[in-house]
């Protein structure tokens, strides 16, 4: 276990203010965010890129596929990062210019932000920035940013106590805490995101690895391709059948089509041990005699056109009383 989290990787953040104020109290907040990522988180490293020097967004300034050099770092800066951190004051309802700028000169083909985990912080009056983190957060709909939903952070800056000192540094002991839970939660899904978790869908790219099952309980620590393992909790109506016995990750598959499950886990009602149970067979099973049903009656539908005079209504009448008996025998 000590050798996996000493194998844990490092995330980069992009940090990005909307505000280009020099006592922005967004920036401000970003700046707690660098200091608290050095001293109280491991594996995090956050780096505050510059919107100032990027130009208004104009396609005119592409030139034969490239953009200007200031866009094409920016560029290259959200590229290389694995997550965003936000930082932005609202202007009316919404994000700020240069924000959104930056934003759109990301978005650009190709699209740099996209498949990256994203998370905001912003202080203002009011509600401290509230209405422009949604709409942010409707912007990287597009973008395909995955932003955390939990834990949120927008800072009143104006209500007493002082949460800023005159040159925009954050001093209120709670609202560092408070980004500190952020910078854990945006780490989680950084990792998440790149497959840092038990993934059964990834089983098939994985290097074939054993372990035993512990004595303590059905808990199971899987490699991943990053050498990092989340734990798995069996579900409480299977037991193992052989604790003793090593387990391999190959003894759970998953196909998408088929929902089948090949386990050496045993449930109480039916055994699944090196056997296939496929959950749509019950249901592949009614479909076909509902099929075969409609074709029953549809034949002695027919059959009733056949009927000729009074002896042959009492022959059909008897066909049809039968062949319903037959098929409640049946059935």
């Amino acid at each position: 276990m000590e050798a996996l989290q000493a194998a844990k990787p490092v995330i980069k953040v992009a940090a990005l203010c909307g505000s280009l104020r020099k006592g922005s109290y967004n920036r401000g907040l970003l700046r707690t965010a660098l200091e608290i990522s050095k001293e109280s988180i491991n594996g995090m490293q956050i780096e505050y890129i510059d919107i100032s020097p990027l130009p208004m967004l104009n396609t005119d300034l592409e030139v034969d596929g490239k953009y200007p050099p200031a866009v094409e770092a920016f560029r290259q800066k959200i590229l290389e990062a694995d997550s965003i951190l936000f930082a932005s004051p609202e202007y009316n309802y919404s994000v700020t210019g240069p924000l959104k700028n930056a934003i759109d000169w990301a978005s650009r083909p190709p699209n740099v932000w996209a498949d990256k985990a994203a998370a905001i912080v912003s202080a203002g009056g009011n509600f401290g920035g509230g209405r422009a983190q949604y709409h942010l957060r409707q912007i990287g709909v597009y973008l395909d940013l995955h932003f955390i939903n939990k834990p949120e952070f927008y800072l009143n800056a104006f209500q007493p106590p002082a949460k800023f000192d005159s040159d925009g540094n954050l001093i209120d002991p709670s609202s560092k805490q408070r980004i500190e839970e952020v910078l854990l939660a945006l780490q989680a899904f950084t990792l998440r995101l790149q497959g840092c978790n038990f993934n059964i869908s990834a089983i098939s790219e994985l290097p074939r690895q054993g372990g035993r099952v512990s004595e303590e309980g059905p808990v199971l620590i899987p490699f991943t391709k990053g050498k990092i393992g989340q734990r798995f909790h069996a579900n409480t109506e299977y037991k193992l059948g052989r604790t003793s016995e090593p387990y391999d990750q190959y003894d759970l598959e998953t196909c998408n089509g088929e929902r089948r499950v090949i386990s050496q886990f045993q449930d109480k009602h039916f055994k699944l041990k090196d056997k296939l149970y496929n959950h749509n067979a019950r249901e592949r099973m009614y479909k076909i005699a509902l099929a075969a049903s409609w074709v029953f009656f549809l034949i002695v539908f027919m059959l009733s056109y056949w009927v000729k005079n009074v002896e042959d209504a009492c022959c059909k009448r008897n066909v049809f009383s039968r062949s319903l008996d037959f098929w409640v025998a049946y059935s």
